[in-house]
C-alpha cells in the first residue's frame, strides 16, 4: 500500500518534469497499435515535418488558427469600415432627397399661389368685360 501511495504521489509531484514529449507519442502509438512500423513512421514523419517547418505539428496547427483569427479580425474591421461608409452615403442620399423634396414642395406652393392669383385676375377681368 505504501508503494502505491508513493507511486501516485510521485506522479502527482513529477507531472511536469518531462521537457519534451517527442518519444511519448510513438511509444503510445506502439502500445496502442502494437505496430513498431506505424510508431516508427509516426515518429519519423513528425521529425521530418519539424525539420521542414521548424515547428512541431501542434505549433503549426496553432499558428494556422492564429492566422485565421487575424484574417477574421481584418475582415471584421473592413466590414465595419464598409458599414460606416454605407451609412454615411445613405445619410447623404436621404438628406439630398429631403432637400430636393423641400424645393419641389416650395415650387408647388409658389405655383399654387400664382395659379390662385391668376384665377382671381381672370375672374376680375371677366367681370369687368
Amino acid at each position: 500500500m505504501k508503494k502505491i501511495i508513493f507511486f501516485v504521489g510521485s506522479l502527482f509531484f513529477l507531472n511536469s518534469c518531462i521537457q519534451s514529449t517527442a518519444m511519448v507519442g510513438p511509444s503510445l502509438t506502439l502500445a496502442g497499435g502494437g505496430s513498431i512500423y506505424q510508431s516508427s513512421f509516426s515518429y519519423g514523419a513528425g521529425k521530418i515535418f519539424e525539420e521542414e517547418t521548424g515547428m512541431s505539428t501542434t505549433e503549426y496547427v496553432a499558428s494556422v488558427f492564429e492566422e485565421e483569427n487575424e484574417n477574421l479580425k481584418e475582415k471584421n474591421k473592413l466590414n465595419k469600415i464598409q458599414d460606416k461608409k454605407f451609412k454615411e452615403n445613405f445619410y447623404t442620399l436621404v438628406m439630398s432627397n429631403i432637400e430636393k423634396t423641400k424645393k419641389q414642395n416650395q415650387l408647388i406652393s409658389i405655383l399654387k399661389s400664382n395659379l390662385k392669383e391668376t384665377k382671381k385676375k381672370l375672374i376680375s377681368n371677366s367681370n369687368k368685360n
